[in-house]
């Protein structure tokens, strides 16, 4: 035995034995394994345990403080990663939007696509319900000083039209309209009633008039020999109906229908751009104009550029030196996915009811 080291436990008693050896009998009870000893060496012993020694006395495991340490550690860091992210968050509305945090925000609304009475702001239409609530917002957030619609629509509804208008006239901030391609009947109705108007030289500007489509399929019908039996409570019930022609009384009123909403247009008109009615009745050819154009005819105030308008709503707002520009998602990732599958399944149905009567009818309301 080396000197200053604890006995060796003896081998394997079997571990030696020959093949086809008998083995010794076993001892009754527990193997006796004798206590553990620390090796401790010192100078006056061996620099190296002897064989065997490792395996019978296994090294300490290292001391929990150390674990404990380590768990510290790691819930630190993952605070200061929570709080690094939480900090944004803290600046950002619920629809995922910076929010300026020195009152200097430039609200964005964008006015895309056909504007109708239903739908939504994802299938190429814009609704009222839709634009108020991104403009509600926007008059809500007291870091948005001032309000540009960007505009770039052919028009749409009557109705819906002057509905979107009246909240524009309306709202207590300052609104600037900045035209796009096109600001054209009832987006163009909708621009007159902000503050101001910019366009680019080559945008597409007025359009005051109204149009009311009704088709009329009787004689591809008779051609097929196709032939449809209509019943109806009502005199006018099935006025405009595509299956026949209209008949005089019934045109003269679906044009009284349209006369009212172009006087309704004009009124709307010289009461935003604070023109002369007569003036605006001139204009009121249903005809659109370049950017240049409209700007001689007072249709616009000015001919700029998006930033141009941008600029002017921070100067309308008392916004000094650089803005921030705020846009309002009104739905979740989650809702936007589920429309563009009802849209694509509308548009499916659409395919198949090109020739319903309530597709067709539908081309009648006045635009």
């Amino acid at each position: 035995m080396a000197e200053g080291f604890p006995p060796v436990p003896p081998s394997d008693p079997y571990q030696d034995a020959p093949p086809g050896q008998a083995m010794p009998p076993v001892p009754p009870g527990p193997p006796q394994v004798p206590p553990p000893v620390a090796w401790d060496p010192t100078p006056a012993g061996p620099a190296t345990p002897p064989p065997g020694y490792r395996d019978a006395y296994p090294a300490p495991e290292p001391p929990k403080k150390r674990r404990a340490l380590w768990w510290v550690i790691g819930i630190v860091l993952l605070l200061f990663v929570l709080s690094m992210c939480a900090i944004p968050l803290y600046f950002m509305d619920w629809g995922g939007n910076l929010t300026p945090i020195e009152g200097n925000g430039i609200a964005v609304i964008r006015v895309d696509g056909v504007i109708a009475g239903t739908d939504d702001g994802y299938s190429g239409y814009l609704t009222p319900e839709y634009f108020l609530d991104q403009l509600e917002q926007a008059e809500e957030d007291d870091s948005v000083k001032a309000i540009v619609l960007r505009v770039d629509s052919p028009g749409g509804t009557v109705a819906a039209s002057e509905e979107i208008a009246t909240y524009v006239q309306e709202c207590p901030k300052p609104v600037v309209v900045s035209v796009g391609d096109i600001g054209a009947s009832g987006a163009y109705m909708v621009s007159s009633q902000a503050d101001e108007i910019w366009a680019v030289p080559g945008s597409s500007v007025g359009s005051i008039g109204v149009i009311s489509e009704i088709p009329n399929v009787a004689g591809l019908l008779d051609t097929l020999g196709v032939e449809f039996q209509v019943i109806t409570a009502g005199k006018y019930k099935d006025t405009g109906s595509p299956y026949r022609p209209l008949t005089d009384e019934e045109r003269a009123l679906i044009e009284g229908n349209v006369e009212e909403a172009y006087d309704q247009f004009i009124d709307i008109v010289a009461e935003g751009r604070k023109m002369p009615r007569t003036e605006v009745e001139k204009l009121a050819t249903g005809w659109v104009w370049s950017g240049e154009k409209a700007k001689e005819l007072g249709l616009v105030d000015e001919v700029g550029t998006y930033r141009d308008a941008l600029d002017a709503a921070a100067d309308r707002g008392g916004i000094e030196g650089d803005y921030e520009i705020v846009t309002y998602e009104a739905e979740t990732f989650e809702d936007v996915l589920g429309s563009l599958l009802l849209s694509y399944t509308s548009r499916l149905g659409d395919l198949r009811s090109l020739t319903s009567e309530e597709a067709l009818r539908r081309q009648t309301v006045p635009r």
